[in-house]
């Protein structure tokens, strides 16, 4: 086995889909994998091409989007690291990529054949039922979305920021792991940029978050919590 790969599978023991699973587990869930480093906005999988591969997330972050009827892109997840990108769709016959999967900033992934999740992923019960969990808090992300729709701007855009945020950040002040534009937030709850500009705009001013190079840090989360509560 590569050394890059033997490195990349000392990664992925700590994501929370492989804790419980053995090393020779893990090294045949990997089987014909490669890693891919991915430079700012670079293509991965192509929305409507054959579904041959499907990735774990390294380091980085990914955006899954879908052009909308009037040809606008529509972002519909984002995946950080330990995330696993288009592998329920696997199982398909000649199937194509719901959406288009692209890095934001550098960023690495760990691409696997599909032969691999038909002979080893879908033949351990443990692995799909994290893989259903992942699943289902994105479905609760695109939900929440919904439920927002008809809420203040600050709202919608303080419910996105919040959970966005690093699930193991113990800090007083939260700091999103993804390089995020304003168009990307904006793309993502269907309004104009202006709009987010203005908002996040009056938060810097007021100490609420920073923003630095494309990276947002959450310096007073009550106050984007307090902006949640207002929608209810």
């Amino acid at each position: 086995m590569q050394t890059a790969l033997k490195s990349a599978l000392a990664e992925v023991k700590n994501f929370d889909l492989f804790k419980d699973l053995d090393t020779l587990t893990i090294e045949q869930l990997c089987e014909n994998s490669q890693i891919k480093v991915h430079s700012h906005k670079q293509m991965v999988f192509s929305y409507g091409t054959p579904a041959l591969h499907f990735g774990v997330v390294l380091s980085g972050a990914y955006k899954l989007t879908r052009i909308s009827a009037v040809g606008e892109e529509s972002v519909i997840h984002f995946s950080s690291p330990g995330d696993v990108v288009a592998a329920l769709i696997m199982t398909q016959k000649n199937i194509t990529y719901p959406v288009t999967v692209k890095a934001m900033g550098p960023s690495r992934m760990l691409v696997i054949p599909q032969e691999t999740y038909l002979n080893r992923w879908i033949k351990n019960p443990m692995l799909i039922m994290k893989m259903q969990g992942l699943l289902s808090t994105r479905m609760a992300r695109l939900q929440n979305h919904k439920v927002m729709q008809r809420a203040p701007m600050s709202s919608k855009i303080a419910a996105m920021l919040m959970q966005l945020v690093a699930q193991d950040n113990s800090s007083e002040q939260l700091e999103i792991p993804l390089p995020l534009t304003r168009k990307e937030i904006a793309d993502s709850l269907g309004v104009t940029v202006e709009s987010v500009i203005r908002v996040m705009s009056d938060w810097v001013k007021q100490g609420y978050i920073a923003t630095s190079d494309q990276h947002i840090k959450i310096l007073k989360p009550e106050h984007l919590i307090q902006q949640i509560d207002r929608s209810e």
